[in-house]
């Protein structure tokens, strides 16, 4: 069995919704720029602030569930640890 460092995945999980950030604030202002060169509506100020909100929520229930899962692997190797050797 592989033993992946919980900070490893941890890393590679913010990575991961880093990258899916900026790939939803770049749709958005795609598309507030097709107006091409106009400075931008309210609507689109607020269509992007709500992206970005919602982005920051999901980011901080993400850090939780992170946070959750490293509790449940330093039980894991606590437990292990404590154990008597096998044999």
């Amino acid at each position: 069995m592989w033993m992946i460092p919980s900070w490893a995945i941890g890393t590679a999980f913010v990575i991961c919704v880093v990258a899916c950030a900026q790939v939803v604030v770049r749709r958005l202002i795609g598309s507030a720029d097709k107006s091409a060169g106009q400075n931008p509506t309210e609507p689109d100020v607020a269509r992007l602030t709500q992206a970005l909100d919602e982005v920051q929520h999901r980011l901080g229930e993400l850090e939780e569930r992170m946070d959750f899962a490293e509790r449940l692997l330093a039980k894991e190797r606590v437990a292990e640890r404590l154990s008597p050797p096998h044999g």
